[in-house]
């Protein structure tokens, strides 16, 4: 009689199974931790470039910051020295200016000229034009009777004040100061005074 077979006996190909699941390792060929640590690891590393990239701009400001105070330093100088310049220039600008003030010519001969032409009568002839320091002398002779060239004068002279292109150049009154008759010709002789402004000095 053959003897009947356990159920819970073992095979002889088998054997129990003492593995911890749990705790063995993951056999994936890329593991959970690796990625983890990867991830981190980039992180930090693109941290770690940004603030050294950071430190480099900030030592870079600092010394362009350094060199350009550096430079200001060292062309003080030359900056004082050029002001000092600039305030001499300007003293000497001034002196000049004031000077062109005192010897400038007050009249221009040629619109002085065209001015009496334009004003000029027609009985009235101009022989002669003086100019000193103290102003200006017209001469001249008048073909007309004694009490019409005196007349004739004095409005000249008054039109002479009154023209806007001739007046406001001279200092005071322009004035006739002779009026004679001539001896060989008979005609009226006469003198007109424009005198000059004086310029007085600037403090």
């Amino acid at each position: 009689m053959s003897r009947e077979r356990d159920p819970l006996a073992l095979g002889p190909h088998w054997r129990v199974d003492l593995r911890l699941t749990a705790e063995l390792p993951e056999d994936n060929l890329v593991g959970t931790r690796f990625i983890v640590h990867v991830l981190f690891s980039a992180v930090a590393l693109a941290a770690l470039l940004f603030t050294g990239w950071l430190g480099y701009l900030d030592g870079s400001l600092r010394y362009q910051i350094r060199d350009w105070e550096q430079r200001i330093k060292d062309n003080h100088t030359e900056q004082a020295d050029i002001k000092k310049m600039q305030v001499e220039y300007a003293t000497e600008a001034k002196k000049i200016d004031d000077a062109w003030q005192l010897v400038r010519p007050q009249l221009r001969v040629y619109d002085f000229i065209t001015n009496l032409g334009r004003t000029r009568p027609d009985q009235l002839a101009i022989e002669a034009i003086e100019w000193n320091d103290a102003g200006v002398t017209v001469r001249g002779s008048l073909r007309e009777t004694s009490e019409r060239a005196t007349n004739l004068l004095s409005s000249y002279v008054k039109l002479l004040n009154a023209d806007p292109k001739i007046g406001p150049i001279f200092g005071s009154k322009i004035a006739p100061t002779g009026l004679t008759r001539g001896a060989v010709d008979g005609l009226f002789k006469f003198e007109i005074t424009f005198p000059l402004k004086s310029v007085a000095p600037k403090p």
